[in-house]
């Protein structure tokens, strides 16, 4: 992939796909997913693809836990991270829709007890460009998550924490990823609608989309929900159980992969979530500076990635990590292409040094540059 920092790793990888000869075949991807996933002790991985005029089509390799022998199937759930945050997104969208609210908002409207944020705007929380501190840098936050991982922290708290640190820079003068922006939007669609996060996601959008494999919760998630994961690791560590108010409006999803590939595709369908000119304002970006793994000029939306890849023209995505998964998403306009991947482990050194686990980056190069559709 060209213009792709880190592009040492790419290169390897396409010339193994070109290596073993893999054509478009469903039973070659599937035989692709398993070498991969035994050859670097993935105890779980999840894919599922929409071709144009195709059915789409699900691929699952691997087992629930870690040296176990009950194997995954399509309904199991993953972790989506960050990829929750176009959740919350599409739910701001939906309120301006409604006149309830409007992305040129101010902070001060809602929370005047936080008087130097109070002219950020909703579109720049929903963009990146607010400058507030993002709680997961914050080594008080992550002295608490290590000390309880199942204590259930309050969104107050984790804005409360961001706030006490000096903003990145004045709203509208940078870019930086920071969580915290969509705790406080969390807190906005609730004064807003008078409702929980939660059930504006159900209400919304889980059920009208008929995603039934699909869970948000800032608490706990029950044992019945519990029982569907795919469990998460750490290498070997077993982080399935760590509290998902953690993550909350920034990353507690989870979700099934045929459910992710269904919302990708949801929620770039004019009237299936989000109007036209929705659409167009989620689709806005702005520029995100060169920072391994994200591509060299790459853009950010409101609540999305987009990229240039030679060949393919913009392809539009979010990648989802938290403690023990891996989600991805991709939408290719121009072939109109929909993929979803979901693993259920990786190793945090080469999180550290790779920005995302390899096997999304070996989807990257399988479906977007080796294959030809």
């Amino acid at each position: 992939m060209k213009n792709l920092r880190g592009i040492k790793y790419y290169i390897p990888a396409c010339l193994l796909l070109i290596n073993i000869g893999l054509a478009n075949t469903q039973q070659n991807i599937q035989n692709f997913i398993n070498t991969w996933r035994v050859q670097n002790n993935i105890p779980a991985v999840a894919v599922s693809i929409s071709l144009p005029k195709q059915l789409p089509q699900t691929y699952v390799s691997g087992n629930t836990t870690l040296n176990g022998n009950t194997p995954i199937t399509a309904n199991s759930l993953f972790g989506v991270g960050s990829i929750t945050k176009t959740f919350v997104a599409a739910l701001i969208l939906q309120l301006q829709q409604e006149d309830k609210l409007s992305l040129n908002d101010k902070m001060g409207k809602w929370f005047p007890e936080y008087p130097r944020w109070k002219n950020i705007t909703i579109r720049q929380l929903l963009n990146m460009t607010s400058g507030i501190n993002n709680f997961g840098e914050d080594a008080e936050f992550n002295s608490l998550i290590a000390k309880d991982p199942s204590k259930v922290i309050k969104p107050s708290t984790i804005i409360n924490l961001a706030y006490n640190h000096p903003d990145y820079f004045a709203a509208g003068a940078g870019w930086h990823y920071s969580n915290t922006n969509y705790f406080i939007l969390g807190e906005i669609i609730e004064k807003v609608s008078h409702h929980s996060l939660a059930y504006e996601l159900k209400h919304r959008l889980f059920m009208p989309l008929h995603l039934t494999h699909t869970y948000y919760s800032d608490t706990n998630y029950s044992p019945s929900i519990m029982a569907q994961m795919a469990h998460g690791y750490d290498k070997s560590i077993d982080e399935t159980f760590i509290t998902p108010s953690s993550n909350g409006p920034a990353g507690a999803m989870f979700m099934n992969v045929t459910d992710l590939l269904a919302w990708t595709q949801a929620l770039f369908t004019p009237g299936k979530v989000l109007n036209e000119s929705s659409i167009k304002d989620f689709m806005s970006t702005v520029p995100v500076p060169n920072q391994n793994p994200r591509p060299l000029n790459s853009g950010y939306g409101l609540g999305v990635f987009s990229s240039n890849i030679n060949g393919l023209g913009a392809i539009w995505w979010y990648s989802g990590v938290i403690q023990g998964y891996s989600s991805v998403y991709y939408w290719i306009p121009n072939r109109k292409i929909a993929i979803a991947a979901q693993i259920s482990g990786w190793d945090a050194k080469v999180q550290a040094q790779m920005g995302l686990p390899p096997f999304l980056l070996l989807l990257k190069l399988k479906f977007l540059l080796c294959l030809q559709y």
